[in-house]
C-alpha cells in the first residue's frame, strides 16, 4: 500500500511534469542521436584533411596521434548513438529521468574530450604560428559553428566541444602580442559567445516544442479532473506490460451511490469527490499498479499478479472500505464501491474489461459494498449474452425474433381494449430469450434502431389487421425507451410511417418507461410531437421508475400503467393494496387512465376491481400470441391460469 495518509493533487501534477521532463530529455537524446550520424562523418573528413595537411608540413608523429585521439573519442561517441539506437530499455531499477540524465551526461563528458583532442590544433600549428594555421582556424571555426547546429538541444555538449578549442586559439592569437592578433582574438571570443548563446536559445526553444508535445501527450492519456490514467493511457500501459510481466488483476470499481451526490451538491461537490476519491485509490493500490478512471464514476486498477502482497478479497474489501468511508463535504449522502475482479494470463484491456464488467455486475446484484471474482457461471453467462449479441441481427432480419401481442382488458367487461407488442426470440441455443436481455444485447450492437423499426411495422401489421376487422376502437402498444428518443429520429419514424400506411395516429400507444440520466428537454419534445399528432402516450412501469410523481404532471401522459411488481402479491399484502388504490385514486383525480400489468390470478383480477381499476393485462387473460391469432381473439376464456410463459414477459 502507499506510504503517505493521502496523495495530494499536488504529487498527481508534480508526476505528470516528472513525466513531461522525461519526455523532454528522451527527445534530447534522441535529438542528439541523430545529429551525430551527420556531424561525426564531416569530422572525420575534416580530420583526415588536416592530417594531410600536417603530413605534407612534416608534423608526422604529432599529427598521427592528434588523428587517432580524435577518430577515436568520435567512435565512441558513435558507439553511444549505436546503443541508444537498438532502443535499449530503461532498468526497471531506475527512473527513466535519471536513466536518460546519466546518457546526456556520457554525451557530455565525450563531447569535452573531443574539444580538448580538437584544442590540441593549437600544438600542432605552434601556437597558431605556423602557415598553416589559417586553414586550421576556418577549419576549427566551421566544426564548432555545425557542432551548435546538430546539437542545438542539449547546450552543454555544444557548449563543452566549442569551448576548449576557440578559448585556446582566443589565448594563443592573443599571445603573439601584435594588434591584429588581438583583434582576431577578439573576434574569435565574440564568435564562442555567440555560439553559446545560439546553443542556450535553441535548447531553449527545443525544449518548449518538446514539453508542447509531451504536456498534449500527458492530456491525452491523463483524465483531466482527477490526473489519473484515461481509458487510452491505460491501453498504453498494458502495451508496456508485455508477457514477461506475468498475469495481471483487472479491478473495475463503480461508485455506487454517486449520482444522488451530483443530484444533491452538484457537479462541482462531485468532480471534488471523485478527486478525492481518486487520492483514496491510489493510497490502497498495491506498489506496482496501474489506476485509470474510465467513466464517469468508474476506475480500473491493473494489477500485475506478482505484485500483490495480500489476498485479492482483502484488497477489495480494503478498497470498499476505503471508498466507503465518510465524505466531509457529502454528509448525507453515503457514497460506495461495487467491484468486479478478473485474473487473466495475458493482459488484453477489451477482454479484461468485459469479464471484469460481468463480475462487476454480479456484484451489484448482492448489493452495495460488495465485489465479485470472474468465475465459470460468469463465464457461461458472457458466453450467453455474446451468443444473443452476434445472433441478432439475423434472428431480426429472419424473422425468428418476431413481435407477439398480448391483449388489454377491461375488467368490468371482459372486452379487448388494446394490445401490447412483445419480442419473442426461440434462440436455438439458449431457448426463449427475454425482451430485457434482447434490448440491452441490441443496444451493445447498435441495432437498437433497426428492433425499434421492426417491432414498429409489425404494431402497424396489426393495426391494419385491426382495422380490417372493423376494430378501430382497439389500441396497439409497443414499449419505448426515453434513450431511444433521446438519441434518434424515432419520433419522425412513427409519424411518418404511420402517415405513408394511411394509419390513424390515435390506434397506437407509445408505452414509455422513466430513466435516468436522460435530457428530459430533448425527450419531452419528441413526446411532444407525439402526442400533438394522436399518438397516446403511456407511463409503464408506474412505481419503478424516477421522478413518477413529478412524471403525472405532464399532460402528455394519457395512461398510468401500474408495474406488475405491485400487483403479484396483492391478495397477500395489505401494503401494495394500499399502494395500488392510491395510485388508482391518483391518476383518477387528475384525469389518468390507470391500468394494471401482470394480473395472473384470478383472486389479483378481483382485487383489482375493488380498489377501482378499469383496464388490466396479463397471462390470467392471455399470453401474448402472434399476429394471426391475436387478431382472430374476441374475449379470452379466463380459465388457465398455470401459463407455460409466465416468466416470459
Amino acid at each position: 500500500m502507499g506510504q503517505s495518509d493521502q496523495t495530494s493533487p499536488e504529487s498527481v501534477i508534480g508526476g505528470q511534469k516528472n513525466a513531461i521532463e522525461e519526455g523532454i530529455l528522451r527527445d534530447q537524446l534522441a535529438d542528439l542521436r541523430t545529429g551525430l550520424f551527420i556531424s561525426m562523418p564531416i569530422s572525420t573528413v575534416l580530420s583526415v584533411l588536416i592530417l594531410v595537411v600536417e603530413l605534407l608540413f612534416g608534423n608526422n608523429l604529432a599529427a598521427v596521434i592528434w588523428f587517432v585521439a580524435v577518430n577515436a573519442i568520435n567512435g565512441a561517441r558513435i558507439a553511444l548513438a549505436l546503443t541508444q539506437q537498438r532502443g535499449t530499455r530503461v532498468p526497471a531499477s531506475n527512473s527513466g529521468s535519471t536513466w536518460y540524465s546519466n546518457r546526456l551526461r556520457l554525451y557530455e563528458i565525450l563531447a569535452l574530450l573531443s574539444g580538448f583532442a580538437w584544442a590540441f590544433l593549437a600544438v600542432l600549428t605552434d601556437g597558431y604560428t605556423s602557415s598553416q594555421s589559417s586553414l586550421h582556424m576556418i577549419i576549427l571555426a566551421g566544426i564548432s559553428a555545425g557542432a551548435v547546429t546538430y546539437g542545438s538541444s542539449r547546450a552543454s555538449v555544444a557548449i563543452n566541444f566549442i569551448a576548449p578549442p576557440l578559448l585556446i586559439t582566443a589565448g594563443c592569437l592573443a599571445a603573439k602580442g601584435n594588434f591584429e592578433d588581438y583583434v582576431l582574438a577578439f573576434a574569435v571570443l565574440l564568435f564562442l559567445a555567440g555560439l553559446i548563446r545560439s546553443s542556450l536559445v535553441g535548447q531553449a526553444r527545443f525544449r518548449e516544442t518538446s514539453s508542447l508535445k509531451h504536456e498534449a501527450k500527458q492530456s491525452a492519456v491523463h483524465d483531466p479532473l482527477t490526473g489519473l490514467l484515461n481509458r487510452r493511457g491505460l491501453e498504453q500501459a498494458i502495451e508496456h506490460m508485455g508477457r514477461a510481466d506475468g498475469p495481471s488483476v483487472a479491478m473495475l470499481i463503480d461508485l455506487d451511490g454517486f449520482k444522488a451526490v451530483n443530484d444533491t451538491y452538484g457537479h462541482k461537490i462531485g468532480d471534488d469527490l471523485l478527486e478525492g476519491i481518486a487520492r483514496r485509490l491510489e493510497e490502497a493500490s498495491p506498489r506496482g499498479a496501474t489506476l485509470a478512471r474510465v467513466g464517469g464514476d468508474e476506475f480500473v486498477l491493473l494489477i500485475p499478479a506478482r505484485m500483490i502482497a495480500c489476498p485479492l478479497d482483502e484488497l477489495a474489501s480494503t478498497i470498499i472500505a476505503a471508498i466507503a468511508k465518510q465524505h466531509p463535504m457529502v454528509n448525507s449522502v453515503q457514497v460506495g464501491a461495487s467491484i468486479g475482479i478478473y485474473l487473466s494470463e495475458n493482459p488484453e484491456l477489451t477482454e479484461m474489461l468485459l469479464r471484469a464488467d460481468v463480475a462487476l455486475y454480479a456484484a451489484k446484484r448482492s448489493g452495495r459494498n460488495e465485489f465479485c471474482f470472474f468465475n465459470d457461471d460468469l463465464d457461461r453467462e458472457l458466453e450467453r449474452r455474446q451468443c444473443i449479441e452476434r445472433d441478432l441481427q439475423a434472428a431480426i432480419k429472419s424473422g425468428s425474433l418476431c413481435t407477439w401481442f398480448q391483449p388489454i382488458m377491461r375488467l368490468d367487461t371482459n372486452a379487448i381494449i388494446g394490445f401490447e407488442a412483445l419480442l419473442r426470440w426461440n434462440h436455438p441455443l439458449h431457448g426463449a430469450i427475454s425482451p430485457p436481455d434482447i434490448v440491452t444485447a441490441a443496444r451493445e450492437n447498435g441495432l437498437l434502431q433497426l428492433l425499434t423499426e421492426t417491432v414498429f411495422l409489425n404494431c402497424c401489421a396489426m393495426i391494419d389487421g385491426l382495422i380490417a376487422t372493423g376494430r378501430q376502437n382497439i389500441r396497439v402498444a409497443m414499449n419505448l425507451s426515453p434513450r431511444e428518443l433521446e438519441a434518434g429520429n424515432v419520433d419522425e419514424m412513427i409519424l411518418n410511417g404511420l402517415e405513408a400506411r394511411g394509419l390513424p395516429t390515435d390506434m397506437l400507444e407509445i408505452e414509455i418507461t422513466e430513466e435516468a440520466p436522460v435530457d428530459h428537454d430533448r425527450v419531452g419534445e419528441k413526446l411532444g410531437r407525439l402526442s400533438d399528432a394522436g399518438v397516446f402516450i403511456v407511463l409503464d412501469d408506474f412505481g419503478t421508475g424516477f421522478s413518477t410523481l413529478a412524471s403525472l404532471k405532464d399532460g402528455r401522459i394519457r395512461k398510468i400503467k401500474i408495474d406488475k411488481g405491485f400487483v403479484r402479491d396483492l391478495a397477500t399484502s395489505v401494503e401494495d393494496q394500499a399502494l395500488v388504490k392510491s395510485v388508482i385514486d391518483l391518476g383518477q383525480a387528475l384525469g389518468r387512465e390507470v391500468m394494471a400489468e401482470g394480473v395472473e390470478t384470478d383472486v389479483d383480477r378481483r382485487i383489482l376491481q375493488s380498489l377501482g381499476c378499469t383496464v388490466a393485462q396479463g397471462f390470467f387473460f392471455s399470453n401474448a400470441l402472434p399476429l394471426k391469432q391475436a387478431l382472430l381473439l374476441q374475449a379470452p376464456q379466463i380459465a388457465d391460469q398455470h401459463m407455460s410463459q409466465a416468466g416470459y414477459a
